[in-house]
């Protein structure tokens, strides 16, 4: 996996479900060498809950879990959102379960024990046909969406999209994360520099040039307390 493969991954956040701990904790390790963040449960039901109140790009489950099962999971998810790649593990190819998986648009599926050039290969081939088939969007409003996967802004009517700095991408990541909720300066201050101060200047001028990419009446400034991303579902 190329630099820029790896680039387009740390910014992205995986929804990770397994329930046998061992299996759960190994894969886990090797996530976090390739996605920003991976939240991580052990049960269906669990997920569901990070899945609506998290800001989620991707989602890994196992096809076994205790309760509702990880096809039943990925039927849910598909309820409220058809475009989020989602992939399954399984331990052996269960061919009868994989020809369900396939009806709910599952991107592709992964062989347990997951090793670091299967899940490479895997990502590898998946980015390329969610990149050919724009499936990774995000709907901000009925003008602009954007790609978290490319880390850019598309806009109607502009035919060239527009690219997002590092530091624009953490902060539209954490404004998602929080849609339609402030989110106070405070906390961005942490997520994008944790370890130095963030001066007035420097928080004015991230706030300005990201509002200028998507929209100036789409971040609303609230004085003394943060910045709110206004989302307008589809």
């Amino acid at each position: 996996m190329d630099g820029l493969e790896s680039s387009f991954l740390k910014n992205m956040n995986v929804l990770y479900v397994e329930d046998d701990s061992l299996v759960g904790l190994q894969t886990l390790k090797l996530l976090e060498h390739f996605f920003h963040t991976v939240l991580y449960c052990d049960n269906a039901e669990e997920a569901l809950e990070l899945f609506s109140s998290k800001l989620v790009h991707l989602v890994i489950t196992d096809i076994e879990l205790p309760g509702m099962s990880g096809l039943q999971l990925c039927e849910e998810i598909r309820k409220s959102n058809q475009q989020i790649p989602i992939f399954i593990t399984t331990i052996h190819d269960d061919k009868e379960k994989l020809q369900q998986a396939v009806k709910l648009n599952l991107v592709d599926y992964l062989i347990k024990p997951v090793s670091i050039p299967s899940i490479q290969k895997t990502l590898l081939e998946s980015l390329r046909r969610i990149t050919q088939n724009n499936t990774l969007m995000i709907h901000i409003n009925h003008e602009i969406d954007y790609n978290p996967l490319l880390g850019q802004i598309e806009t109607s009517g502009m035919q060239m999209p527009v690219p997002l700095s590092q530091k624009e991408i953490k902060l539209l990541n954490l404004l998602l994360q929080h849609k339609n909720n402030i989110v106070t300066r405070e906390t961005i201050q942490q997520v994008l520099y944790p370890d130095k101060i963030f001066s007035d200047s420097s928080y004015k001028s991230l706030v300005f040039r990201l509002r200028k990419k998507i929209g100036k009446d789409t971040i609303a400034s609230f004085s003394g307390t943060g910045i709110k991303l206004n989302v307008k579902e589809k």
